[in-house]
Parts: structure tokens; C-alpha cells; sequence
């Protein structure tokens, strides 16, 4: 099983945790690089308890992303929903591979996303499938979800094109538009959830911009540990109305069992 089946998107899911956790440093600059202890400041740790209730701890040295976090295998693992409007106790999520090499389906209930790895390097989300909403949602360049190499304080930002399609005419383009994305290594956290506690990588995605009627202003963020994966997130409970229709639904999920 893939140690991101572990550490999931889901949604993944393109989706995004809202102002959840905006960073900042008490003294103003924060602590950069390998070994580096990035407090939580307590804003940030309020809207932890809100989303994710016990979960986060208090800060430890941070640690590179290993090439061996975005190496993907086929499995199926379970997270416990701690907070969000949603009926849902537990989430299945289900990774497959595609028929091409470095293509892969991660699958959350009646939403696939539609991964590409880069063995060693990256992976990335290309193209998402709600089949609640209908559509299908497409990102160029594709949307990172891990880059190796990357250390506490470092970011990664560049503009994605949106397109929505109807998923039963993949030829008519239903919405169009950009979000500007910055994914930033924010620190690493002591994180307890039902598999274990946890040094965790605390990874945020900042999203703004335009999709069709809505506008888009908000932040995800998951927690990712080394030989586990995706052990804890915020986020999107529906990527689909999240882009169009500025629908704030959003959940908390931690890890089951490893």
C-alpha cells in the first residue's frame, strides 16, 4: 500500500482547507531548513482544535521531504472524520493504478482524483472526477501535492488553468478559469491520531483566484509523516462545488490504522 494511500489527498482533494492555518512567527521571521522547530503560533492552533480536536502537538525538528513519500502502491486505507458537516463517520480511500506507469486513481467516495508520479521527484493531482456534481475538473500545469526536497519554510508557487467539464460530454467545457497556488513546508508537528502519534510534515496549499462564477480564497493543509504518509488533513468536502459554486464545506480526517 502506498505510503500516500497512507498520507491521501483527497481530496485531496484539489480542494482546499480554507484560512485554516495562516502562518506567522511571533518574532516575525521563522526558522528555516532541516532540523528547524517552527512554533505553532496560537491562532493557528485554535482552528487546529476546531478541524482537527487533539490532534496537533507541540513542534519538532523539521525534515526533508523523502523522494520515497510520493512512491505510490496500490491499497485502501481508512480515516475517522473528526469535524465537518458530513454524515460519514469513516472514509474509505482507495488507490488503483492506471494502465500507464506513473499514472494512478485515488478514490474517496463518489470522487477520483487522477494522479501523476514522478518517481523520486513529485506527484501531482492532473485531473479530478466528481461524480455527485458531474463533472470533471482538469489542471495545466498539474496541481503538486509532493515535491521531493523540499524543507520547513520553503514554497513553491505558480498559476494553474481550470477547466470543468460535463462529465457525460467531455467536450463541453461548463467552467473555465486560474488559481494561483503556493504550496509551503510550513513545519513539523507531534500529531496523535488512532494509528499513532506521529512527527508529521505540516504542508500547505494556498489557493486564489477565479473558476467560473466563484472566486477562490482559501487553504488546505495535511500532515505527513516519514514510512506513513497522510496521517492527518483539513480540506474540501466537495472539490467540485469548492471551485464553482464557493461552497465552504470542509472536514477534519485523521488515520485510522496504519
Amino acid at each position: 500500500m502506498s505510503r500516500l494511500t497512507q498520507r491521501s489527498l483527497p481530496a485531496v482533494l484539489g480542494g482546499t482547507l480554507l484560512s485554516l492555518f495562516l502562518i506567522s512567527s511571533p518574532e516575525g521571521a521563522r526558522a528555516q531548513g532541516v532540523g528547524a522547530v517552527v512554533p505553532l503560533p496560537a491562532d493557528m492552533r485554535a482552528a487546529g482544535e476546531k478541524y482537527l480536536p487533539g490532534v496537533i502537538g507541540d513542534p519538532v525538528p523539521a525534515f526533508t521531504i523523502d523522494p520515497s513519500l510520493a512512491t505510490l502502491s496500490a491499497g485502501t486505507r481508512t480515516y475517522a472524520v473528526v469535524s465537518g458537516n458530513t454524515d460519514n463517520n469513516t472514509e474509505q480511500h482507495k488507490i488503483t493504478a492506471s494502465d500507464k506507469p506513473g499514472q494512478w486513481r485515488y478514490t474517496v467516495g463518489n470522487r477520483t482524483v487522477f494522479l501523476h508520479e514522478a518517481k523520486g521527484e513529485s506527484l501531482s493531482i492532473v485531473s479530478e472526477q466528481d461524480n455527485d456534481k458531474g463533472v470533471l475538473t482538469r489542471y495545466s500545469p498539474a496541481q503538486p501535492l509532493l515535491i521531493a526536497g523540499m524543507n520547513a519554510g520553503d514554497e513553491k508557487t505558480m498559476t494553474l488553468k481550470v477547466n470543468v467539464y460535463d462529465l457525460d460530454d467531455p467536450d463541453d467545457l461548463e467552467h473555465s478559469g486560474t488559481l494561483d497556488l503556493t504550496l509551503t513546508y510550513v513545519g513539523a508537528y507531534k500529531v496523535t491520531v488512532p494509528a499513532g502519534t506521529f512527527d508529521a510534515a505540516m504542508l500547505r496549499w494556498t489557493y486564489k483566484g477565479k473558476v467560473g462564477p466563484a472566486s477562490v480564497d482559501d487553504i488546505q493543509v495535511r500532515f505527513i509523516a516519514k514510512d506513513v504518509g497522510m496521517v492527518a488533513a483539513a480540506e474540501k468536502l466537495d472539490v467540485a462545488a469548492f471551485l464553482v459554486y464557493n461552497d465552504n464545506s470542509k472536514v477534519g480526517k485523521v488515520l485510522q490504522q496504519k
